[in-house]
């Protein structure tokens, strides 16, 4: 993703460029003044939303890592109540990462019927039942527990960050300063002239690329990899025995 950006971004910047140096747009005569106030509102606008989509991405990793610790301490619990009930948690929660990791998609379990958290509880209850458990087992009876409540109160705050993207009638907003900055700019002469053709060329593509940064944020497909990806896949090793 991060090396899919950077390509894009240089073929903007030297399409921008070669335009602007061959192409004169002077005719439009439009006062050089909208491209002070239009670069005052997109710097206004955009950042207040970079900082907004930054501030959630980190919510949601940071959620989904304690979701997933929390179904890490879950599984290591079923251990004292035998090989056949922790087997057993393995299964319902490999059916809950397998399908997240194999669509690249963190938020598959809002987007599809899942009953992970159910499962679990109901396979605590058939373990259980209304048995007098030991210490040992009591104790692990409170971590599993714990664990289920901690896991659906972090459900819920993942469902409410998912839902928390930048509306349409902001980007229809940011979309439309950008483009007359953009006209704006397009009418500073530049033609035949390499430096003054690079420097607008440049700007053009900071503005697109803040507006592709703000996409790719929206979406939470900024960095590398899916978000929460490696500690799903650790969950998975450490149930198959390979950590």
């Amino acid at each position: 993703m991060i090396m899919k950006f950077k390509y894009s971004i240089i073929l903007i910047f030297v399409g921008f460029s070669v335009v602007f140096h061959f192409i004169s747009f002077d005719g439009f005569n439009i006062d050089k003044g909208f491209l002070s106030v239009s670069t005052f509102l997109f710097a206004i606008f955009s950042g207040f939303f970079i900082a907004r989509q930054g501030s959630r991405y980190s919510s949601i990793r940071e959620k989904v890592a304690s979701f997933d610790g929390d179904m890490q301490s879950i599984y290591r619990a079923f251990g004292h109540f035998g090989k056949e009930a922790q087997s057993k948690a393995a299964k319902i929660v490999k059916n809950h990462y397998q399908p997240i990791l194999e669509s690249k998609e963190w938020d598959y379990s809002f987007t599809h019927k899942t009953s992970t958290i159910i499962s679990l509880s109901q396979l605590l209850e058939d373990e259980v039942g209304s048995q007098n458990l030991p210490s040992l087992k009591n104790a692990a009876l409170g971590r599993i527990g714990i664990g289920l409540h901690d896991a659906q109160i972090n459900r819920k705050h993942l469902v409410a960050l998912h839902q928390e993207r930048i509306p349409r009638s902001q980007w229809v907003l940011t979309i439309i300063l950008a483009a007359i900055l953009l006209l704006t700019l397009s009418t500073i002469a530049s033609q035949g002239m390499a430096i003054a053709s690079i420097i607008k060329g440049a700007f053009a593509t900071a503005v697109i690329a803040v507006i592709m940064l703000l996409r790719q944020l929206d979406k939470l497909k900024l960095f590398e990899g899916m978000i929460g990806e490696s500690s799903a896949k650790d969950i998975l090793d450490i149930m198959e025995g390979k950590k």
